[in-house]
């Protein structure tokens, strides 16, 4: 191997410290055979102390350097869209071409993806919205273990979800157990929402959080919107799976 390309992105840990995970990509070549096939391995963890741009430029090379890998035979980078790692003038992808100009940026499809239906979505007022009932459909079951032994007892084979701030293709999970049991979910709110055990100020709060979330949801505009986002995150989830899988190139993507 010569010529590479490294695909990188960043995850906080169980510590809160920011781990970079290292990949390299290349094309094997057997000559005897001549057949090629492309390889990816993943090289390691690398804590980092800050995200800014220099830093992370700086960290990469160094990585590079450590592993004997010469940043001269570099031929592509690709990483999210971060605008730390994006900029034109000043993102980690310039400073890295700036070094090698033959290092060819690549973004990641499926995060650029994300960015496109999140930046659409919230341009509705309808949208977030309804994506705002989700969620408190999600929150007020799990806030309490009361309530989730309602749920569990009318529904007991899809489970309520929260919503992902940053995948939208996953966001069909948390849509899933509304637009297939949204009458089981209904009949769970209003179980709280008629229990007349419940008393007290926290009592009384939940008994009228259930009534207006089982109002939210049996409203025509809710109903709908269920449909219809079910079917777009359907087809979102489908791009973004086709979009990571391991034998698409980038012609097709």
């Amino acid at each position: 191997m010569k010529y590479f390309s490294i695909v990188l992105d960043g995850t906080p840990d169980c510590s809160h410290v920011e781990q970079m995970i290292i990949i390299i990509r290349f094309v094997k070549v057997d000559s005897l055979k001549k057949e090629f096939s492309i390889k990816e391995h993943f090289l390691g963890f690398v804590p980092l102390k800050k995200t800014t741009e220099a830093y992370m430029a700086e960290t990469i090379i160094q990585q590079l350097e450590e592993m004997e890998l010469p940043i001269d035979n570099l031929r592509g980078q690709s990483y999210d869209n971060g605008a730390n790692m994006i900029g034109k003038n000043n993102g980690v992808q310039k400073k890295i071409l700036n070094i090698n100009p033959r290092a060819l940026f690549v973004p990641c499809s499926a995060h650029t993806l994300n960015l496109v239906v999140n930046d659409a979505a919230n341009c509705c007022l309808m949208a977030t919205s309804f994506f705002d009932i989700v969620q408190c459909v999600y929150v007020y079951f799990s806030s309490s273990t009361h309530r989730w032994v309602v749920f569990t007892s009318h529904q007991p084979t899809l489970t309520v979800k929260p919503l992902s701030e940053t995948r939208w293709e996953s966001r069909i999970d948390a849509i899933k157990p509304l637009r297939y049991e949204l009458g089981k979910i209904y009949d769970a709110l209003l179980e709280i929402a008629n229990d007349t055990s419940l008393t007290g100020s926290s009592g009384s709060t939940a008994r009228s959080d259930a009534k207006a979330l089982a109002n939210s949801v049996a409203k025509f505009k809710f109903v709908v919107s269920i449909v219809v986002w079910y079917n777009i995150l359907f087809e979102i989830n489908i791009t973004s799976k086709q979009l990571q899988a391991k034998d698409l190139d980038i012609h097709a993507a």
